[in-house]
């Protein structure tokens, strides 16, 4: 977070800075690739799969592409905490979800990936690397060093993201060859612990009663009930919230899925491990 001198400022970024046109362009592409090869493969574009994925595209530029990144990255800690907080906990689920089983099939062929996969997908390890590291980025020796250097913003966040889709594969397996696959009891322990173990992170900073990050304390007030330090605990509020919001979401979503599975076997709807199976189900 790098404070400006006052509100006006904001617009003067420029254009490309508040709207990353050339992530937009990225983005349309591979939405554009996705549908393709959907509609190429089935002969027909399945609604739902496809609006998670759409979704989730959506939900990357909107936290990281945005004039909203853009405002919480310099004015408001809080806005720069929800900007992540969709970033790890929303997007990974809603990609995931969209793919298919053939999409990754042939990447987790190659022995490589499929070892690499295995060891970091282990539960333990998948739970405890994203929410140790994203814990361990609020420290705020480390968090106010991350700021100061831009290449380093940019580092720790491809990291964080690439393991918070480790963390969420898990939970929304888009294929079950080649890979770990939890049963649905595991899976709601699974989410559960994820969300204990980033609760203290949270709550150091929900109560700090000082500033503990130099950005934050540097930043311009633009909401008059919102200054420095109350914006600062607002963002650990934030954070919380927006992950018990997901994470009771996802549960409700694995719980609905056994209950369907005890009562039908055979119905696997919401996640077809065949393109047989797809083509029969009806599109939403």
């Amino acid at each position: 977070m790098q404070g400006m001198n006052s509100p006006d400022a904001f617009w003067s970024l420029g254009f490309f800075n508040l709207w990353h046109p050339v992530m937009v362009i990225i983005l349309i592409a591979i939405g554009w690739l996705y549908l393709y090869s959907v509609r190429s493969k089935l002969g027909r574009i399945p609604s739902l799969k496809a609006f998670f994925f759409l979704a989730g595209l959506f939900a990357f530029y909107a936290a990281e592409g945005s004039p909203f990144h853009a405002f919480g990255h310099h004015y408001l800690f809080s806005a720069h905490m929800l900007s992540m907080s969709i970033t790890y906990f929303v997007m990974p689920p809603l990609i995931l979800s969209g793919l298919y089983d053939w999409m990754v099939d042939p990447l987790l062929k190659q022995k490589s990936v499929r070892s690499i996969l295995h060891f970091l997908t282990n539960p333990i390890l998948g739970v405890l690397l994203f929410n140790v590291l994203l814990s361990f980025y609020h420290v705020p020796v480390i968090f106010n060093f991350i700021m100061s250097h831009p290449w380093m913003m940019v580092m720790a966040n491809v990291v964080l993201i690439f393991f918070a889709f480790i963390m969420w594969w898990l939970v929304f397996t888009p294929t079950e060859k080649n890979t770990r696959v939890l049963t649905d009891f595991q899976k709601l322990g699974y989410v559960f612990a994820s969300s204990v173990i980033l609760t203290p992170a949270c709550a150091m900073i929900m109560f700090a009663d000082h500033f503990l990050y130099i950005k934050t304390a540097s930043e311009v007030t633009v909401l008059h009930f919102l200054p420095p330090l109350q914006d600062q605990k607002s963002g650990g509020v934030v954070m919380k919230i927006m992950q018990e919001i997901v994470f009771i979401c996802v549960l409700a979503s694995i719980i609905y899925k056994w209950a369907k599975k005890e009562r039908d076997p055979q119905a696997n709807d919401l996640n077809p491990t065949s393109d047989v199976d797809l083509m029969q189900q009806p599109d939403y």
